[in-house]
């Protein structure tokens, strides 16, 4: 079969696509300074032809509702972009937000830059009326297929933006460091990709530079279609930054006396200095070192409810980690081998002292390198530990393939260790279709020597083909097989010992000029989990685990939001040994279970004032029922207040059976998130949950003074509490009410050398 493979895969790279077809363009080199005070009026920039912006949305080369001009110009160290964003009716101008980076529903002016020009990562800056920053980092070329993640809203980088709003509209200047975007030069010249962009709230309209059609699901970010443009004499500026910081605050802890007869707190008074330092070795080539990295300013992670028997993964919102963190996916779809939350935290989320590290992202020639190395101080469930992660990938044939490898390790000071290598390759044959591949094996101490090194039962492989327009016919082909000895203790595995095969096939049009609909699309999903021992590579039915059949709709509306349906059913074989507890307290025996559920969503307009989505399905689980609803709205009330949050409520029912305590029940997990800008530097955000099946409400209270970019006082309130007190065992005493409090001040200072 994988000769057969192979030999498929040698047909398809006989030919080659081309991601883009546009000439290069020369863009303006300005020889005077450019004031940034938000008005373009300098010579320089009215020397600067506006660039021919077209409508992308809500009708792909439609009338446009307003005049927009654009330009974009450069020096030796800044990429400079200009908006104009004239408007007939100024009271129409939307700002939802003062705070940096929580984008919130109103008027945008952005760029999307792909530094490299790899037509695969880029990042993205934008701002509304006030001059708020915010900007992401753009990986994987925009498309979220295969278990892949393409927007890190948590990547943060050094820029400045000025914006000036009057009687005509709005405008808005920006000027971006090269060294905050990583460029190549090569003979003194360098090339990139640009996408510049509009959005009027308002009118739910978008306007771009290039003209790239409706075809895919982020168009407007994606870079493999932004416009190749050709800079010459750049010598970008290699700034160190060194940032120290203070910490000081107190942890309270509740524990159980010895003698099991009463609960204490333990009170830790928290003092730590630290340092993180940023250093541009090239142009393109960034080195990042921490020194007893502390993480107190993250916000806490969103409660989840788990109704699988299988373990959750949590995104990673640590600054640390975020710098062309692309870089280091290398997926099984939902599996990974490296997850940088392993990293600092224990198996339960307890924070592990980082004592430090290093890390090295960028791009040499056609070489993208990624290497990380950490030390984490022994904690009560972990030996001190050294982690290691070296990633690389290679373009081949065109700037949208690679092939790569990935080598990471978990040293313990206890003698333990974890080693994994892999490879990977991912081919764009024609147009919009790839072909991946990846192997990889691990070499854990846990395992007998005589089987630690048996590829069979210690890998895992994956094979696939994919288109990734959002248009027309669309298709997803993989296979996947996960062994039962893969242990990637650097990784996340969800479910081990398994084959899995999933297909799509999808249909997508852009509708007419006098259609409701903007897009339109319908898909089939199916996705099979098989065991190893009795799996056969063309068999469907034999040695199922679990699989589901999924039948979508979705429409997404010129100006009232997106909507989808969709129609489930499937079947799960839980073995003899594995039955379970479900969210734990329904008791679910091992046996062969059927179910069908039917889901609506719905996310509203980016233009109302209210945003939000709603969530709701019913149908069977297991050998029950379900019904479940999640309302998650966002209101604002200002651009100083945003209030939002969700409530999610789930009502389980099951029969009666043997074993089986508790028949019925239902979950509340509700979640309040409130933010307060006092203006562009002070804000207040709160957020709040409360779970009945974890028993648990937690608040995570954060206020931020920005004085500078780089400069922050953080004052951080954690605290979580219990709900339910009593205990299931008799012999112990009632929970108190406080599980864990944290009060802490952090201050850090960014020099810029």
């Amino acid at each position: 079969m994988i000769k057969k493979i192979i030999g498929l895969l040698g047909v398809l790279l006989i030919v080659q696509g081309s991601a883009k077809s546009q000439d290069k363009v020369q863009i303006t080199r300005i020889s005077t300074p450019i004031t940034l005070d938000g008005m373009p009026t300098e010579e320089a920039w009215q020397a600067i032809p506006a660039l021919p912006v077209v409508q992308y949305e809500p009708v792909f080369n439609g009338e446009m509702s307003e005049t927009s001009l654009m330009r974009v110009a450069y020096d030796e160290n800044y990429l400079y972009v200009s908006g104009e964003m004239y408007t007939s009716d100024p009271s129409t101008i939307t700002t939802n937000s003062l705070s940096r980076d929580k984008y919130s529903q109103g008027d945008v002016f952005g760029v999307v830059i792909d530094g490299f020009n790899d037509n695969q990562n880029a990042t993205w800056f934008y701002t509304n009326p006030d001059g708020v920053r915010f900007d992401m980092a753009v990986s994987n070329d925009a498309d979220f297929g295969g278990g892949r993640s393409a927007i890190n809203g948590s990547w943060n980088t050094f820029w400045d933006v000025e914006t000036v709003r009057n009687e005509k509209g709005w405008f808005a200047e920006m000027r971006i460091p090269f060294s905050s975007i990583g460029v190549q030069v090569q003979d003194d010249v360098t090339e990139m990709g640009i996408i510049i962009y509009r959005w009027i709230s308002s009118a739910n309209e978008r306007h771009i530079y290039p003209s790239i059609p409706p075809n895919w699901g982020l168009g407007n970010a994606k870079p493999s279609q932004a416009q190749d443009v050709v800079l010459k004499g750049i010598k970008s500026k290699k700034p160190l930054y060194f940032t120290p910081y203070v910490l000081g605050g107190v942890n309270t802890m509740s524990n159980l006396k010895s003698d099991s007869s009463a609960y204490y707190f333990n009170d830790d008074v928290k003092k730590e200095v630290g340092f993180d330092l940023k250093y541009n070795l090239t142009s393109n080539l960034t080195m990042d070192v921490t020194v007893n990295t502390d993480f107190a300013q993250v916000e806490a992670d969103d409660q989840q409810l788990n109704l699988s028997r299988f373990s959750l993964s949590f995104p990673e919102k640590r600054q640390f980690f975020q710098q062309r963190s692309s870089i280091f996916d290398f997926n099984f779809g939902r599996d990974r081998l490296f997850y940088s939350r392993r990293i600092g935290l224990d198996s339960s989320g307890n924070p592990v002292r980082i004592l430090g590290g290093a890390r090295l992202t960028g791009r040499v020639g056609d070489l993208d390198i990624g290497m990380i190395n950490m030390q984490t101080a022994d904690s009560d469930n972990l030996p001190s530990e050294n982690f290691g992660v070296l990633r690389i990938r290679k373009s081949v044939l065109n700037q949208r393939s690679y092939m790569g490898g990935i080598f990471t390790s978990r040293i313990g000071a206890d003698g333990s260790s974890n080693i994994v290598y892999g490879f990977d390759g991912d081919v764009n044959t024609v147009g919009d279709h790839f072909v991946e591949f990846k192997m990889a094996q691990s070499i854990d101490d846990g395992i007998p020597k005589e089987d630690r090194y048996d590829f069979k039962e210690t890998s895992a492989i994956r094979f696939g083909v994919r288109s990734t327009s959002s248009t027309g016919f669309g298709y997803q082909f993989t296979f996947n097989r996960m062994a039962d000895d893969l242990r990637p203790s650097l990784g996340f595995v969800r479910v081990g010992g398994t084959s899995q095969k999933f297909a799509r096939l999808s249909y997508g049009w852009v509708s007419g000029k006098n259609s409701v609909f903007r897009r339109t699309g319908v898909r089939v999903f199916y996705y099979g989990r098989f065991y190893n021992s009795e799996h056969e590579m063309l068999s469907f039915t034999k040695g199922i685990q679990g699989r589901t059949l999924s039948t979508q709709w979705e429409g997404k509306f010129k100006y009232y939001g997106d909507l989808s349906i969709e129609f489930n059913t499937g079947k799960e074989n839980i073995p003899a040994g594995n039955d379970f507890n479900l969210i734990g307290k329904i008791y679910i025996p091992s046996g062969t279970y059927t179910d069908e559920k039917i889901q609506l969503r719905y996310q509203f307009s980016e233009s109302w004032t209210v945003g939000g989505n709603i969530n709701a399905n019913t149908g069977t689980i297991y050998d029950g029922n379900i019904s479940e609803l999640e309302l998650s709205p966002r209101f604002f009330v200002s651009k100083q207040l945003e209030l939002g949050g969700s409530y999610r409520i789930t009502h389980l029912s099951f029969p009666e059976r043997q074993g089986r305590d508790q028949t019925e029940f239902t979950s509340h997990l509700a979640q309040f998130k409130g933010q307060f800008a006092f203006n562009k530097k002070a804000t207040l955000s709160t957020f709040l949950q409360y779970s009945n099946v974890a028993e648990l409400v937690g608040a995570n209270i954060r206020f931020r003074y920005n004085f500078s970019e780089g400069q922050d006082l953080w004052i951080v309130v954690n605290e979580q509490n219990y709900t339910d007190r009593v205990q299931n065992d008799p012999r112990l005493p009632n929970l108190p009410y406080l599980q864990a409090r944290s009060i802490l001040l952090k201050y850090n200072h960014t020099f810029s050398f």
